[in-house]
């Protein structure tokens, strides 16, 4: 499955949720049935492009922040962007990536 399929997916529930919406009520507010918000919240099909506009407007939203996983992510994801980040770093980025560390832990 589509990863980020998956987190938009995940996205969209956390803010409809977050909004206090049934799937019944965005469903209305979009003009689509309950059963396709539904699908669209499980992965299990891609929202166009139209639909992903009228959602953020019924949402109050941005249409970036639906593209913002940061708080969707997982702590292996980030654990490996971070062992990335220290992997391919020299030795100068690698004193500044420390001592941010060293600031955030004291």
């Amino acid at each position: 499955m589509d990863k980020n399929l998956e987190l938009f997916a995940k996205k969209l529930r956390k803010i409809r949720k977050k909004r206090g919406y049934t799937l019944e009520k965005l469903a209305e507010m979009v003009e689509v049935s309950p059963n396709h918000i539904q699908k669209i919240e499980g992965a299990r099909t891609n929202p166009s492009f139209p639909l992903i506009s009228k959602l953020a407007f019924a949402l109050n939203i941005e249409l970036k922040e639906f593209f913002n996983f940061d708080d969707l992510r997982s702590k292996n994801y980030i654990k490996d962007e971070f062992n990335k980040l220290l992997k391919y770093s020299d030795e100068s980025h690698l004193q500044i990536l420390y001592k941010i560390h060293r600031d955030l832990i004291n």
